[in-house]
């Protein structure tokens, strides 16, 4: 009996802590503003993130050998022809993102400076980012595509 109680509390600790450590890393919020930052394209071009301003902006943070990540990616390119005015950018966690055939660009955070800002653990991670550079939106995992198109068309008429 008392070996049980012992695993049962033990395990409850272990749950509470890991709860409470990956709640403190939950990434960006909405209402928070998007971190400046200076990334790079795959081929080493630079860019600000700053940039992204006064056009809205879904940034996905992904890991390219994550299924859930590549499913979303499926989802988001199935999507992205119904909203041409959505700025649609890829944040790898690695340098290296393989050999993706991917239509949209695709940045690294080389020091990884930026992805410590914004503090994902978790991949997916997706971001609406408003045209004055604020969160509007976050989550993470993937979504089917018919579901991604209802989320991305309620937030492209909030930014109206």
């Amino acid at each position: 009996m008392t070996l049980l109680f012992s695993v049962v509390v033990l395990t409850g600790l272990f749950l509470w802590c890991a709860h409470a450590y990956v709640g403190r890393f939950e990434g960006l919020r909405p209402g928070d503003t998007l971190p400046l930052a200076k990334l790079q394209t795959l081929d080493g071009q630079p860019l600000e993130t700053g940039s992204w301003l006064g056009r809205p902006t879904l940034l996905m943070v992904f890991n390219p050998d994550c299924l859930p990540c590549r499913l979303e990616l499926r989802s988001l390119v199935s999507v992205a022809t119904h909203f041409p005015k959505l700025r649609i950018a890829l944040l790898s966690t690695k340098t290296d993102a393989g050999s993706l055939q991917i239509p949209f660009p695709v940045y690294v955070d080389a020091n990884g400076a930026f992805l410590a800002r914004v503090q994902r653990l978790v991949t997916p991670a997706l971001y609406w980012i408003g045209t004055s550079g604020r969160v509007m939106y976050a989550r993470t995992g993937q979504r089917d595509p018919a579901e991604e198109e209802k989320i991305l068309q309620r937030l492209q008429e909030g930014e109206k």
